[in-house]
């Protein structure tokens, strides 16, 4: 018999609301889905933090029939049966009792059925096939989800072969499970998700995407993003990391990099998994950028992930000078703490000595850069006291040889910010131009563009 105690659930007023009303019209109003599960889970830890906001609600109302009984509704997905009921500043999913009829392993045609049982009985696994009935107090738990949860054990729904196959996205999403809640998975259950792997491949790179960062959201998620590696499914989607996976090492030391990430910031947690896959700053940002464009992600996230791929090493350390600071700081720009926060996940994935070491090192590194960027020094060519057309003026034809001498005034000012000043850059500017030494090789840094190479952190792992 189960320890765990329906009585104790103590979801949102707003859904209590919501489930009575459907219950005085004379329908069924039952709490399903992973705000329930999780709740289960909480409860099994005597952990004391909220319920989740988020429950969803199943019932045999039609969604007409939910759309006429609440005045404000939004129909999110009335063809899979699924309508919002806004309550307040709160909202309750509510689905109309499904069952599957037919499926590609990517989509599912489903029609209404007439019990929880049947609804129940189409989803993924033991642990999201518990329905609680707010009226009666009932629990209905026909596959042992309860006491898989007591277990710590994840576990299909019937054939897990014919559950993988009905959507291959169930495959991450038992990852994503297993990892969470450290659960080890039912023999046939593994069995399954290996052979169901290559089913991945059919899934859409949004709905890859939307999984990935769900696992990357979780307080540690390594544990998840391991079961990607170990169970063979980084080839379709993530095919960068697996010579990274392949040394199972140094995977791990990433991994538990990515953990040391907080969890809030996913975008660096995601940036902190790919900076180990390559060992140039060309090499990570065209990791980054492979990645992120085959799972669709927007545009500034791409573009965010790319930068601070590149911007990892090179770094800058303690003693380097305050100009080193600047150009460092020219190159990051807004994204200089969040690449710190790339190097302080390294540090702190070591052991306890390393780690202590590494991060004072950071901390007086961060420290001095941090002095700097409060000072606003002039760090790019629009902080400068000159312009393309002030050169023009002083004879120079337009070109790129314009932009070429406002990168060496900017070089003199990185070093100097004191030089920021409109009649200095100007008499620098006829200097150089009378002297004829601008050239394409004059370029500052060589051409490269690039920051200094300056220091490589303890603790680093690239």
């Amino acid at each position: 018999m189960t320890g765990l105690d329906p009585g104790r659930l103590a979801p949102p007023e707003g859904f209590r609301r919501t489930a009575r009303r459907l219950e005085r019209a004379g329908f069924e109003a039952w709490g399903v889905g992973g705000s329930l599960r999780d709740t289960f889970v909480l409860q099994l830890l005597g952990d004391t933090v909220a319920n989740p906001p988020e429950w969803d609600l199943a019932t045999d109302a039609r969604p007409d029939e939910v759309m006429e009984l609440f005045r404000r509704t939004v129909p999110v997905g009335v063809s899979h049966g699924t309508v919002r009921v806004l309550d307040g500043d709160e909202h309750v999913e509510v689905t109309t009792f499904r069952r599957d009829v037919e499926t590609d392993g990517r989509h599912a045609r489903v029609v209404f059925a007439s019990s929880i049982e049947e609804d129940l009985g189409r989803r993924d696994f033991t642990v999201n096939a518990i329905a609680w009935r707010p009226a009666s107090g009932h629990v209905r738990d026909p596959y042992g989800g309860l006491a898989d949860i007591e277990s710590g054990i994840l576990r299909a729904v019937g054939d897990p072969g014919a559950r993988f196959r009905e959507d291959y996205l169930r495959v991450l999403r038992g990852f994503r499970f297993a990892g969470r809640f450290g659960w080890a998975v039912e023999p046939g259950t593994d069995e399954a998700l290996r052979e169901a792997v290559d089913g991945l491949a059919v899934l859409s790179a949004e709905r890859v995407r939307e999984e990935l960062m769900k696992v990357l959201g979780d307080p540690n998620p390594s544990a998840g993003l391991d079961l990607y590696a170990t169970r063979g499914a980084l080839a379709h989607w993530y095919p960068e990391l697996l010579g990274l996976a392949a040394d199972r090492g140094a995977w791990l030391a990433a991994l538990g990099a990515v953990d040391a990430v907080p969890a809030r910031e996913l975008k660096v947690r995601l940036a902190r998994l790919v900076v180990s896959a390559a060992d140039t700053p060309e090499g990570r940002a065209e990791v980054a950028e492979a990645l992120l464009s085959r799972l669709r992600f927007s545009n500034a996230d791409r573009r965010h992930v790319t930068r601070l791929s590149r911007l990892f090493l090179p770094f800058v350390g303690p003693t380097d000078s305050a100009a080193e600071h600047r150009r460092w700081l020219a190159s990051a720009g807004e994204a200089w703490e969040d690449v710190f926060a790339l190097h302080f996940a390294g540090a702190r994935a070591e052991e306890a000595e390393r780690a202590e070491q590494a991060e004072r090192y950071l901390e007086a590194t961060r420290e001095r850069v941090r002095r700097e960027w409060l000072d606003e020094p002039p760090l790019s060519l629009a902080d400068l006291a000159v312009r393309g057309d002030d050169l023009i003026e002083l004879g120079m034809s337009p070109g790129p040889l314009v932009r070429l001498l406002l990168e060496e005034l900017l070089e003199q000012v990185l070093e100097d910010p004191g030089r920021n000043d409109r009649a200095r850059l100007l008499g620098e500017a006829g200097r150089l131009i009378e002297m004829g030494v601008l050239t394409e090789a004059s370029r500052p840094g060589g051409g490269s563009g690039g920051p200094p190479a300056g220091d490589e952190p303890p603790g680093s792992d690239a």
